[in-house]
């Protein structure tokens, strides 16, 4: 019996149809050893619901790669589509969650309610940030000390080196880059985290209008039942922090 089972499970495998996704370049969101991140995992849980498909992830994607690629049809889904992206296919749901947040030291004791006070601060944020975020940030920006990062590990070292007041950008990003940077020396506990920044998602592109509505619905399951928040919730401790850091 135990061995017919295998045998279906194995036949099941091998009829599932596969599924190129395009996958982005940022940790700890992308990780391509192991096929691991956040968006990886979440993308896997889903298709974890849709046996009779297999995700084939070709990772390394910066986003506008990923974009093009799936324009010119070169994988059948993409990952962190964007609603301002022009490409062609159904978009799926929100699946993606992006946690921007403003960061400061602890020991600095600012108190940062919404957007408004930042100004008059020594900023860092991520290239783009101006017009991502839109005029009050850009018009704020105008009237601060505002300097731009090359890449992600440059705002988290100019935070921890204390050369700015605030880092502006996603909370995940930065605590990964934290740790890359300063070994044992730091920990998020070092820092306050200010929800002031709205939420952006982003969704997943497909060309095959079936499997998208087939996605939207398993996507709808591992939020019902908890696996999506889990996901978020496992890689917060992964990067150091136990509770949901507040302003």
């Amino acid at each position: 019996m135990l061995f017919c089972l295998g045998l279906f499970c194995l036949s099941a495998r091998a009829e599932s149809k596969e599924v190129t996704i395009g996958m982005g370049n940022f940790a700890p969101y992308y990780i391509a050893e192991g096929e691991t991140g956040i968006f990886t995992d979440i993308i896997a849980a889903v298709f974890h619901e849709l046996p009779d498909y297999e995700p084939v992830f070709v990772f390394g994607r910066p986003n506008n790669r990923l974009w093009q690629d799936f324009s010119r049809r070169k994988v059948d889904a993409v990952s962190n589509l964007f609603d301002s992206v022009e490409v062609g296919g159904c978009r799926s749901d929100p699946v993606f969650r992006f946690r921007d947040v403003a960061i400061t030291h602890v020991e600095t004791e600012l108190s940062l309610q919404k957007i408004e006070d930042l100004k008059g601060l020594n900023i860092i944020a991520f290239q783009g940030a101006k017009e991502f975020f839109g005029p009050e940030f850009s018009s704020i920006a105008q009237e601060s000390i505002f300097s731009v990062a090359s890449e992600p590990g440059v705002q988290a070292q100019a935070l921890w080196d204390g050369r700015v007041d605030v880092s502006v950008g996603d909370l995940f990003i930065f605590l990964n880059s934290l740790k890359k940077i300063s070994g044992n020396d730091a920990s998020a506990s070092m820092f306050k985290i200010h929800d002031i920044l709205p939420v952006v998602y982003s969704r997943m592109g497909f060309w095959d209008d079936r499997l998208c509505a087939e996605f939207n619905r398993a996507l709808q399951k591992i939020k019902d039942n908890g696996e999506y928040e889990k996901i978020y919730d496992r890689y917060l401790r992964l990067l150091g922090v136990e509770a949901n850091l507040g302003s």
